[in-house]
């Protein structure tokens, strides 16, 4: 019996050690990362000039506030130099979720247009794949889904974190994403810091910031694929920020 109750509370000791581990509130801070020069896909003299004076990437920092109920992602740094403003395509999105309703509000800004979208979480049919690697200090699982049947994403999530959230619109996993490439627009956002002091009440709360037309996020896909149909290849990269 002795060595009965040794065993369990040695089987205890393991549980309490696992629960105190995960981390269920704090703030995670992202450096998104676009590569400006592999965007500039013309070709001609004029373009590589261009390139020795443009830096290679736009980069902007931004925070996840978080705990089990919502989060809120937005932007705390913005890029500054000339070229990257002009290319700040979609760059600069904030996205409030809800996990109790399992409703979404994200503010989008395709150049000087401004919407508000409001919308039930985004249902990606995630692939599990096999890779791990190491971000912020966590743990994390790669995975794989296509958005909108058109953009295919790689993310990194942690189920240390066991609350279904991440930067931009990417969710649905069972862990927080805390790293995203998406080859195909060259960006890639990586978690540089998680910190576990829970949210205060202010730092999750939504406010606009801008007027914004309101919208889905099916009828905003729909406008910006009509208001760019005429730009060719560039306008088909603002259509895939915009699915973010």
């Amino acid at each position: 019996m002795k060595r009965l109750i040794i065993i369990l509370l040695i089987i205890s000791a393991g549980y309490s050690a696992m629960s105190q581990q995960l981390v269920l509130s704090g703030k995670i801070t992202y450096e998104r990362k676009e590569n400006m020069h592999k965007s500039l896909t013309d070709k001609g003299d004029w373009i590589e000039k261009m390139k020795e004076k443009m830096p290679k990437y736009r980069t902007d920092i931004f925070q996840l506030h978080f705990n089990t109920k919502q989060s809120l992602y937005k932007l705390i740094e913005e890029e500054e130099s000339p070229f990257a403003q002009w290319w700040r395509w979609a760059a600069t999105n904030t996205v409030y979720t809800n996990f109790e309703t399992g409703r979404q509000t994200a503010e989008k800004t395709i150049y000087e247009m401004n919407y508000r979208l409001e919308d039930s979480l985004p249902a990606l049919q995630w692939k599990m794949l096999g890779e791990y690697r190491e971000i912020a200090g966590y743990n994390c699982r790669k995975a794989g889904a296509i958005i909108n049947d058109s953009l295919y994403i790689i993310a990194f999530f942690t189920e240390q974190i066991p609350v279904s959230s991440g930067p931009e619109s990417i969710k649905g996993l069972p862990g927080m994403v805390l790293g995203v490439v998406i080859p195909k627009i060259h960006i890639t956002i990586f978690a540089t810091k998680v910190e576990t002091v829970p949210p205060t009440e202010k730092e999750l709360t939504y406010t606009p910031q801008k007027k914004f037309k309101q919208s889905t996020q099916k009828d905003f896909i729909s406008e910006i694929m009509k208001a760019l149909k005429e730009w060719g290849e560039y306008a088909t990269k603002i259509y895939y920020k915009a699915l973010l």
